[in-house]
C-alpha cells in the first residue's frame, strides 16, 4: 500500500510514549487542584486526602519520578488486587456503597447534606442491584457491564450530577407512584 497517508490521529495513536505523558500530566494537573483545595477544606475526608497527598509529594522528591505515576501504579495495582480477591462485582460494590454509606453517615449525625439526595440513591441502588440479580442472564451478555456500571453508580451519587434523582423522577417514581396510591393511599408529593 504504498502512498497511502495515515490520518494525524492513527499517527498520533500508535505512539505510545506521548499519550502516557499526557495522561500523567492530566493526573498531575488534577491532584495538583485537589492538593490546593484540600488544604482549604477540613474534614475527616479530607485530612485523609491530605495524607495521600503528602505521601505522594514525598515519593516524588525522594525518587525524582512525577507523583502522578505513582497515583496511576498505585489506583491500578489497588483495581487489580481487588478485581482477583472479588472480581468486578466487587468493585462496584465498593463505589456504589463505601462513599455513600459515609454521606448517609453524616447526613444522620445533622450535618448540612440533604438525606433526600441519600435516601433516593439508596432506593434507586437497590433496585438496581434486584433488577441486575433477576436478570443475570443478561447481565452476563453486555461487555464491559461492570465498568459501566461502576460509571453509572459514581453518576448517581456524584454530589454535580444527582443521577439517582433523575433515575428516581423519571424511571421509578411514575412506574410505583400508582402502586402506592392503591395500596398504601396518596403519595407525598403530587404526581407529575
Amino acid at each position: 500500500m504504498q502512498g497511502y497517508n495515515r490520518p494525524p490521529y492513527i499517527l498520533a495513536s500508535t505512539s505510545r510514549r506521548p499519550s502516557l505523558r499526557i495522561l500523567f500530566s492530566q493526573v498531575q494537573n488534577y491532584l495538583s487542584r485537589h492538593e490546593r483545595a484540600v488544604t482549604v477544606q477540613g474534614g475527616v475526608t479530607h485530612l485523609f486526602l491530605r495524607i495521600i497527598a503528602d505521601r505522594l509529594q514525598q515519593l516524588e522528591t525522594q525518587t525524582g519520578y512525577p507523583k502522578a505515576l505513582f497515583f496511576v501504579v498505585l489506583s491500578t495495582i489497588l483495581t487489580g488486587v481487588l478485581t482477583l480477591i472479588g472480581g468486578a462485582k466487587l468493585l462496584v460494590d465498593l463505589v456504589g456503597f463505601l462513599y455513600p454509606a459515609y454521606m448517609s453517615f453524616k447526613s444522620m449525625d445533622g450535618g448540612s447534606i440533604d438525606d433526600t439526595q441519600w435516601l433516593t440513591y439508596w432506593v434507586v441502588f437497590s433496585f438496581l442491584n434486584i433488577f441486575e440479580s433477576l436478570f443475570a442472564f443478561v447481565v452476563n451478555l453486555i461487555p464491559f457491564y461492570f465498568w459501566i456500571k461502576i460509571a453509572m453508580v459514581i453518576w448517581m451519587w456524584h454530589p454535580n450530577t444527582h443521577g439517582a434523582q433523575t433515575i428516581y423522577q423519571q424511571g421509578l417514581r411514575p412506574l410505583l407512584v400508582p402502586y402506592m396510591d392503591a395500596v398504601g393511599g396518596k403519595s407525598s408529593k403530587k404526581s407529575e
